[in-house]
């Protein structure tokens, strides 16, 4: 079982990830074509509230913030770079981060069966986080 800090550092990390991956693709975008940028963005927004709500709740219970390591930030730029020297179409973009939206799809599911459940506000923020990245997914297969 997972306690509610590590429940809460998993949110804002999840969170985190979503965020630099985003900010990876914008620049690679071809034709900075509005409307994938603007899903991009929307997304990005989701994030932030979603992050911002878990480091609060985690400062309410004083507990100890982790974030994503550098080499975490840098092996996703690395990996977005390699990914999109080829290809760097909005179609190759958008199927990129929804296998990263779906590899956080897993990770919350695994967590929330893991959790204790003890505190039904952050219940009920894992579960956001989750309809969050299954709406992301669901945006982004417009633009494959």
């Amino acid at each position: 079982m997972i306690n509610d800090m590590t429940m809460l550092n998993f949110i804002r990390q999840n969170t985190q990830m979503g965020r630099q991956g985003i900010m990876d693709v914008l620049p690679k975008v071809e034709n900075e074509n509005s409307s994938f940028t603007g899903a991009l963005n929307q997304q990005m927004r989701e994030y932030e509230s979603i992050y911002a709500e878990a480091d609060k709740m985690l400062g309410e219970l004083g507990g100890q913030r982790e974030n994503i390591s550098a080499m975490s930030k840098i092996s996703s730029q690395m990996m977005t770079t390699m990914k999109t020297m080829t290809d760097s179409s909005v179609s190759h973009i958008a199927d990129m981060m929804i296998q990263g939206s779906s590899m956080g799809v897993t990770k919350i599911i695994q967590h929330q069966k893991d959790y204790d459940q003890s505190n039904p506000r952050i219940s009920a923020l894992a579960d956001k986080l989750l309809r969050t990245e299954q709406k992301n997914i669901e945006e982004l297969k417009k633009f494959l």
